[in-house]
């Protein structure tokens, strides 16, 4: 809580240039300030652009967690447990291929399409298991699982452009 405080009451001092010694930033100054982060942001919404592959890589760990309820035993654990692991491998090679990852919780429109996404899927997983489990249907996760991968991809693609709009957006003072 104090450092919340004091946080805020230097930004309010840099701001109103209390500060003795301090800079005071001029129109002209913020615009260009505002300008470059402006571009910024427009080169990272170039750099946001992921392959079909990446795409169909979502839809696949999706699609494949839901399946792996048609399997016996503790093979749904473990499938769910190489998803998980896969999925961090995928966070690891956007980094390397990217230098960053973009999760899908951030604040903004992105946010809405991921909530999206999650309930479509935590309702598809929800009705293969009871379609298993009470009515016997041992093939209704994977059924359900390969339409969640054809989902979760379009989805995914939707999201990106979501995404670099909001970034490109930026650029043109929307």
């Amino acid at each position: 809580m104090l450092s919340r405080l004091s946080n805020r009451k230097l930004l309010m001092k840099k701001t109103t240039g209390l500060l003795a010694g301090e800079w005071y930033m001029d129109q002209v100054e913020a615009a260009r300030s505002l300008e470059m982060m402006r571009t910024a942001r427009g080169a990272l919404a170039e750099r946001a652009k992921w392959s079909f592959a990446r795409h169909a890589a979502v839809g696949l760990l999706l699609g494949g967690l839901i399946a792996g309820y048609a399997l016996p035993g503790p093979w749904p654990v473990i499938v769910a447990a190489a998803c998980m692991a896969a999925t961090t491998m995928v966070v690891a090679r956007d980094r390397r291929r990217d230098g960053f990852f973009v999760s899908g919780y951030r604040s903004g429109r992105t946010r809405w399409v991921t909530f999206a996404m999650l309930l479509v899927g935590m309702a598809a997983l929800v009705g293969a298991i009871v379609l298993k489990k009470r009515y016997g249907l041992t093939w209704a996760p994977v059924a359900i699982g390969s339409g969640i991968v054809v989902f979760a991809t379009i989805i995914s693609i939707v999201w990106e452009r979501v995404y670099r709009q909001e970034l490109d957006g930026a650029l043109h003072g929307r």
